[in-house]
């Protein structure tokens, strides 16, 4: 009995380390999230895969214009009756064998042509495709970190309010029972100190959902607990919006910012930089060298030679496959022209690839139209939130002065518990509201970066 025990606690232990060493905190940090955000998210995976397919069929448009070889032999029989070239019907039996080789090409230039260019485009519409997917992955990876980064630090907040709501507490408990506080008084503190417990929780529960988020973002396992890096929850400011906050007012450790540029000149910025509207224009680019084809492929004839190399022998009856054989060589050449469906005089053809033309237009257009939307809406979000950090950075020294005179008055015993406790609820409410105003303002210029088709590279490690 008493060697199983220790043996029983030793299995227990070998069987739990693994589940153990997967729940211990990882730490991470923003370079290591854009750097592995754009190594192996599936999405950027998937994207590249579709640019090698579509760099395949390119290929096999090109090589539509090469000639293919057949190589073969076949074993054929009759009996009975059989017509012969003047009409008349005779009986007869034979049999004979053939085997050879025939070099074949049909060379329908003017589809091959244009189906070619049009395939061309399609590569460079995939490069932009995925282009456009490693920026919206590195971009949703950044949000996803500051998003773990706020809730990580509201989850220390929380603790700070819920340890100083038990010390008052346990305070107000010992001086009711002593009869020098009002009972209502201990009631009201628990009632505070319950719902902090409730929000260390809440803080808890979100911080762990931001870090399976991003660990999926990132392709890891999401049963790691991914810490941020707290020292990099500051307003970091990638795109100037505006003159009147600085980040450097925000965080005065910052560079001092470069001049805002002006909305007009940031919309002008992204439709000259963003891949969507180079993948848009190249789909077009292929939708039209499509409608040219329907124009004007079928005016081009399709040409075709043929060259049958092959030996064939064989006899009457049914006594020999091979008497006989000797050489049987066929060659030919060809020009015809395609009239009818898919040809000429196809209107039905023409005027499909009218219509995908007009659509590809309207969808280039609306790209365009969706791009300085984005840029208007990030950079309209990037500001307010500029002007947001100011005003809360000024509450927050007011409720960091206020807790700190409450402290004072209290310990010269002016000030109650109570009094305290207000204070120091303001506090953690106005630096809940910071961190989280904080978040945003990062989150929201990574968001403008990517309207204006940029990314924050991620640093080598």
């Amino acid at each position: 009995m008493s060697l199983s025990r220790p043996f029983a606690l030793a299995t227990v232990a070998f069987v739990a380390a693994p589940f153990l060493a997967v729940a211990a905190p990882q730490p991470i940090d923003l370079a290591t999230t854009l750097r592995l955000a754009g190594a192996d998210n599936l999405s950027v995976r998937i994207a590249r895969e579709k640019l090698a397919e579509a760099r395949a069929d390119a290929d096999v448009a090109r090589e539509r214009l090469f000639p293919w070889v057949t190589a073969g032999l076949s074993l054929r029989q009759h009996e009975n009756n059989i017509q012969t070239v003047e009409g008349r019907i005779i009986d007869a039996d034979k049999r004979s064998f053939s085997a050879g080789v025939g070099l074949n090409a049909q060379w329908d230039f003017g589809d091959v042509y244009y189906q070619k260019l049009a395939a061309q485009q399609r590569v460079r519409a995939e490069e932009a495709a995925l282009t456009t997917q490693r920026q919206n992955t590195v971009t949703d990876a950044a949000l996803a970190y500051y998003e773990l980064l706020r809730a990580t630090a509201t989850i220390g907040i929380a603790t700070e309010a819920l340890d100083l709501s038990s010390r008052h507490h346990a305070q107000l408990v010992a001086s009711a029972s002593a009869g020098v506080t009002f009972a209502g008084d201990v009631h009201r503190v628990a009632t505070a100190r319950a719902r902090n417990e409730t929000a260390v929780q809440q803080a808890r529960e979100q911080a762990r959902i931001a870090a399976a988020r991003l660990a999926e973002l990132l392709k890891l396992d999401p049963a790691v607990d991914l810490t941020p890096l707290a020292s990099e929850l500051i307003p970091t400011t990638l795109v100037p919006t505006s003159s009147s906050t600085s980040t450097s007012e925000l965080n005065p450790a910052a560079r001092p910012a470069a001049p805002a540029p002006d909305l007009a000149a940031l919309v002008a910025r992204a439709l000259a930089a963003r891949p969507e509207l180079t993948q848009a224009d190249a789909r077009l680019a292929a939708v039209r060298e499509l409608h040219n084809g329907a124009r004007n492929a079928p005016l081009i004839p399709v040409v075709s030679a043929q060259a049958n190399l092959s030996g064939l022998g064989g006899d009457t009856g049914l006594r020999s496959w091979s008497r006989g054989f000797d050489s049987s060589n066929d060659y030919g050449v060809g020009l015809s022209w395609r009239i009818g469906p898919g040809g000429l005089f196809d209107r039905s053809r023409v005027r499909s690839s009218e219509a995908r033309l007009r659509r590809g237009e309207l969808e280039l257009e609306q790209t365009r139209d969706t791009i300085r939307r984005q840029v208007v809406e990030f950079h309209a979000r990037a500001q307010s939130l500029s002007a947001q950090l100011a005003s809360l950075r000024t509450a927050l020294n007011s409720a960091t002065k206020t807790a700190e005179l409450s402290r004072e008055r209290r310990a010269q015993s002016v000030g109650g518990v109570l009094e305290d406790l207000i204070a120091e609820e303001e506090l953690t409410r106005a630096r809940r509201d910071y961190v989280a105003a904080v978040a945003s303002f990062d989150q929201s210029q990574h968001a403008l970066l990517r309207a204006l088709g940029g990314e924050v590279p991620a640093k080598s490690p």
